[in-house]
């Protein structure tokens, strides 16, 4: 989500940067990703100044250019060569001095250079409004007002707008900061300021309805409200407005609708305007769609409704997907005059669905299936009336349509002090926790020496127990405040799947390391990936129709992958994947994990020092039964394996199987090379490894390097040395490694030299000189007595 650092200034007096405004944002629970600055000014302004047309002359060489000499408050006046028909003196005109980077309206970006242009000098560039990226038009230079300043830069002429947009993660369970004022509460809350809400002016109800609420399905529509608007004028929004709009992402459409979008991101509530002449038979029927009917939505896409869908209907048709997206032909338009404000409360779970199904992720979906206040619905619709009457004109109609059957109340909840000191650790002083509350706008009904009552608002969707509040309360108090005990021992804890994990890690190392490209496959499948004797399981709402249900095998849609490569001329493929498919099951179905490897055509390129070698039956085979030792496996029995997909194959340990992809299937799948396939069951490969990692600080006393040069009879191996060293070395010793060996003029013959590093730390004290020498002495002495090594000094 995007918001304005204005316009978080205009609901909340601060002193702060916009940096410094994100770090408290993120102190209390709502992440920033970014900060951009944003400004009307084009991108490229650096180098522009305005200046004034001291001289014209005719160019000697040119019938088209003029020789012009301009003022930019320099003590030397520039030459420059310009093209302009309507260049003349004394006119105020905005100057490209040399080293501009100009980013023009259309095309690349060009830097302004010294040059000579037909004979004559050219020390900048005098410009149109289209080489600087202020519009279209290349009739002719710009020519500014006379009593423009000479020498200023032109972005001080221009004073552009200027903002910063912070781009904010808002969690699932945050609906009540999805909005301006929603993050300046939060922020008001943590810096003890007070959050300034617009105001709205109270309606009495003297006018008659001209419009019948009819909700038929009130548990997806528990509000309905609305406000008419008459006589206004649809046309482009104030500069103000669009520059509101455009610093958060989005895009000016007609003042209208910029207004329902500016109060949407200001109060976090979504609204909708009908044009009022569109409501047939003056009547709004909020209830479900009807399976099959068509509606067509505001961004021309004719859409089949599943009969699952809320809809807001006039008396003949659909008129908008209720809480997600307007219809096209209810919408507003330039020759519409009476709207009628929605401002209504949706159940979230119908307007999630009907999102998903639709493929429609709206700024007002965003916020109806997080759940937004049903309480609100006035102040959101009478602000939005208010501010169109500013942008656009008309009169509102003094009449609020409201159908609210079964009003939404707030809960209370009782909360300890005790409860929050055990949950936070720490005493947390009544004081903090009191105020913390009030600046949530938290109602505070009864407060004693043990605790308050609070009353949640019902913008407060998340918090409903007692353990919320707490929750509220340490994010404002801040997490950093806790202190914890110097008896506190940490412990980190791995869950259960450490092992298989790992282990995940590992293969996916080996099979890259074998050039093996991981393939990602969707867990959905159509008709004709999945085998009808395996069964199927749908999908009850499904992505896409062309895959419906959940797939019943591997093989198929990895072959699919396959063949998809070698139409594209890659011919030579291996790929893997750990995924999993699902067989039904009484009841519901089951879930199987496994690793699956396809390999055709060369599995490796042919060089000039190596011919190529192609994937076959053994290659295979001997990757499956390297999996099984690379986790730890014994393979224990072998024996001949064959399915509906193969034609021949090995089966290991009775759950990992090596084979040859059936001719006739890949015959079927338009494949005409042979496939080969390995595929292991990642369940039984896979153990519950320990449930918790034992931790050691890194070791804060020096550690000690020794260095030995051995020679060494050529039948001995290092490993041989390597044992020998460690065996009596002692625990000091953590490492040994071989950093030179040589065989040659300098080393008697039948012997070869190694130099060996040995690395000795004591974790309790440092080493002394009189204790390393001991030790050593003792590993000398041994490598001579066992292997007949020679220590050279």
């Amino acid at each position: 989500m995007q918001i304005s650092f204005n316009q978080i200034g205009k609901y909340l007096n601060h002193n702060l940067t916009a940096a410094e405004l994100a770090e408290k944002i993120t102190n209390v629970g709502l992440e920033v990703e970014e900060i951009t600055k944003f400004s009307t000014a084009p991108s490229a302004m650096e180098g522009l100044v305005i200046g004034e047309v001291m001289t014209v002359a005719k160019h000697p060489n040119a019938d088209k250019l003029h020789c012009t000499e301009v003022n930019i408050g320099g003590a030397e006046l520039l030459k420059i060569v310009c093209g302009a028909p309507n260049v003349a003196v004394g006119q105020k005109v905005v100057v490209a001095v040399v080293g501009a980077v100009l980013q023009p309206t259309s095309g690349d970006a060009f830097t302004i250079k010294k040059s000579k242009i037909r004979g004559e000098d050219s020390e900048g560039m005098i410009c149109a409004e289209d080489e600087i990226g202020l519009g279209a038009s290349h009739e002719g230079i710009m020519v500014l007002p006379s009593e423009t300043e000479v020498g200023i830069p032109f972005i001080d002429y221009l004073k552009p707008y200027t903002d910063y947009t912070i781009e904010v993660a808002i969690t699932p369970n945050r609906s009540d900061a999805a909005s301006h004022i929603g993050v300046a509460r939060d922020v008001a809350a943590l810096i003890g300021g007070k959050v300034k809400y617009p105001t709205v002016k109270e309606i009495k109800n003297t006018a008659s309805p001209e419009v019948e609420i009819i909700i038929e399905d009130v548990e997806a529509c528990p509000r309905y409200s609305g406000l008419v608007v008459k006589n206004i004028t649809v046309k482009e929004s104030p500069e103000w407005l669009q520059n509101a709009l455009r610093v958060i992402g989005l895009s000016p459409i007609n003042n209208v609708v910029d207004v329902s979008n500016f109060v949407l991101h200001e109060l976090g509530h979504p609204l909708h305007a009908f044009d009022l002449a569109a409501i047939a038979g003056k009547k709004i029927v909020i209830k479900k769609s009807r399976l099959g009917e068509k509606f067509i939505t505001l961004d021309k896409v004719e859409r089949t409704l599943s009969g699952s869908e809320l809809m807001i209907c006039n008396a003949e048709k659909p008129m908008a997907l209720a809480g997600v997206f307007g219809g096209m032909e209810s919408g507003i338009n330039p020759t519409t005059k009476d709207i009628f404000i929605e401002s209504a409360y949706f159940a979230p779970t119908g307007i999630r669905n009907t999102s998903r199904k639709h493929q429609l992720f709206t700024d007002a979906s965003f916020r109806f299936e997080r759940g937004a206040d049903p309480n609100i619905t006035y102040t959101a619709a009478m602000r939005c009336a208010e501010l169109i009457l500013e942008v656009a004109g008309g009169e509102i109609i003094p009449y609020f349509y409201d159908e609210y059957p079964t009003p939404i109340k707030a809960i209370e909840v009782r909360l300890d002090f005790d409860f929050v000191n055990k949950i936070a650790g720490n005493p947390i002083p009544q004081t903090d926790i009191i105020s913390i509350l009030k600046g949530l706008e938290m109602e505070l009904l009864v407060e004693d020496a043990n605790g308050v009552n609070v009353r949640i608002p019902t913008f407060k969707t998340d918090v409903t127990r007692p353990i919320d509040l707490v929750e509220e309360i340490m994010r404002i108090y801040s997490y950093d405040k806790i202190s914890f005990s110097k008896q506190a021992k940490t412990i980190l804890q791995v869950d259960k799947n450490y092992r298989k994990e790992k282990l995940k890690k590992k293969l996916n190392g080996f099979l890259t390391g074998n050039g093996f490209s991981e393939a990602y496959v969707l867990s959905f499948a159509g008709e004709e990936e999945n085998l009808k004797a395996h069964g199927a399981i749908n999908v009850l709402n499904p992505i896409n129709a062309e895959i419906g249900q959940m797939r019943n095998n591997i093989i198929l849609p990895a072959l699919k992958s396959i063949a998809h490569n070698i139409n594209r001329q890659q011919t030579d493929v291996k790929l893997f994947e750990m995924g999993s498919y699902y067989l039904p099951d009484d009841p519901g179905y089951k879930q199987k994990d496994v690793l699956s490897l396809l390999a055709t055509g060369n599995i490796s390129r042919e060089s000039w020092n190596t011919p190529s070698h192609k994937a076959d039956f053994y290659f295979m085979k001997g990757l499956a039964e390297q999996i099984l030792k690379l986790c730890g496996k014994e393979i224990k029995t072998s024996e001949s394996f064959e399915n509906e997909f193969t034609s021949y194959g090995i089966c290991y340990n009775g759950f990992a199987y090596a084979a040859k992809i059936d001719d006739l299937l890949l015959k079927k799948m338009g494949i005409d090379k042979e496939v080969f396939y390995v595929e292991v069951d990642l369940k039984p490969l896979f153990k519950e490894g320990k449930n918790q990692l034992t931790y050691q600080p890194l070791n804060r006393f020096p550690k000690v390097e020794r260095d030995l040069s051995l020679v060494v009879p050529s039948t001995i191996k290092y490993k041989e040395i390597k044992k020998c060293i460690a065996s009596n070395g002692s625990s000091l010793l953590k490492n040994i490694f071989v950093f030179d060996v040589y065989q040659g003029k300098q080393v008697k013959e039948g012997f070869k030299s190694y130099a060996i590093r040995m690395e000795l730390e004591d974790h309790s004290q440092t080493l002394e000189d009189k204790k390393v020498d001991k030790l050593m002495q003792k590993v000398m002495e041994a490598l001579k007595a066992d292997l007949g090594v020679e220590v050279r000094n």
